[in-house]
């Protein structure tokens, strides 16, 4: 097939990385504007954006895909896939391509529907996921599904790891479904609406830890939230991300309070303790607790600031 492919970040690589390798002709790549900057103010390429240019496929970037309807007709697609793009598409959109626009969503839908579907996972405890490809439609994450795929979640996954898992099956799945569309194979499923939850767009001030809550949910927030934006708490006056954790039964004192023993950081929390597997100082590498502990004194009783 003649594809438009739409994806912006880490996640829509391996998505299309496996349209070219099933022999699919990519008739341009479309991404996010790019925002990110390096330590020297530079722009940087999107993911999907980087990878693409190094295919030596021709990429376009717009503000507003719907303002560029006839640019996207005029490269006579027959079908768009889209991989955590980043904008909602129009009406004028979806009839570009004979076969509509595809999603690859990191969901099963309905659950999840929105921007962080990886994460709210992993903030719920679940201990399955997976991914959906669907029919594109005007609502959000609405359409008709195409193909399902179930993942389990490993109770060491981050929002890191488990997206990787999930991008490497939605492109498989979706290499199978185009074969199946082409061949007249396929046939829609809608979804349940009324088992629909939603999830949020994640934000920087997303990841300050709140130690009155139970330990569980803040090791779940640590997962979910790694690599970006990080769990992080206040520790004299400098932020302090805790990158892995684990939950552990017991009385540690007041949410906040830290108990040291034996190379060990411990946090109290509502309920329970956190105890700090990997932490990271402003301006510093990653570390264990105990390399942390080597060189900062951290007297037990430390309090550490509550969201």
């Amino acid at each position: 097939m003649r594809i438009v492919f739409m994806g912006t970040p880490d996640f829509a690589v391996p998505v299309l990385d496996a349209l070219i390798a099933a022999g699919h002709e990519i008739a341009a790549v479309v991404s996010q504007p790019d925002r990110e900057k390096d330590r020297k103010g530079n722009l940087l390429p999107t993911p999907v954006k980087a990878f693409a240019l190094q295919r030596g496929l021709s990429v376009l970037q717009f503000e507003r895909v719907s303002d560029h309807v006839g640019e996207l007709r005029s490269l006579a697609p027959d079908v768009m896939i889209t991989a955590a793009y980043g904008q909602l598409l129009r009406a004028e959109v979806l009839t570009v391509a004979p076969y509509g626009v595809l999603n690859v969503h990191a969901s099963l839908l309905p659950l999840y529907r929105g921007a962080s579907p990886v994460q709210s996972a992993l903030l719920a405890g679940e201990t399955k996921t997976g991914v959906t490809v669907m029919q594109t439609a005007l609502g959000m994450d609405t359409g008709d599904m195409l193909g399902v795929t179930a993942v389990p979640i490993d109770v060491t996954d981050t929002a890191q790891t488990l997206s990787q898992k999930l991008a490497a099956e939605g492109a498989r799945l979706l290499v199978q479904i185009l074969y199946k569309l082409a061949a007249g194979e396929i046939k829609p499923v809608p979804q349940d609406d009324t088992k629909a939850t939603y999830c949020k767009k994640i934000v920087k001030a997303d990841g300050r830890i709140d130690w009155r809550l139970p330990a569980r949910d803040i090791v779940c927030r640590v997962r979910a939230y790694n690599p970006w934006p990080a769990a992080f708490t206040v520790y004299k006056g400098v932020p302090l991300k805790i990158l892995a954790a684990a939950a552990v039964d017991g009385d540690f004192g007041a949410a906040g309070s830290v108990t040291v023993e034996n190379d060990t950081l411990t946090v109290a929390c509502g309920a329970g303790g956190v105890r700090l597997l990997c932490v990271q100082s402003a301006g510093k590498k990653a570390m264990s607790a105990a390399e942390f502990l080597r060189g900062n004194k951290v007297p037990s009783g430390t309090v550490l600031e509550n969201a």
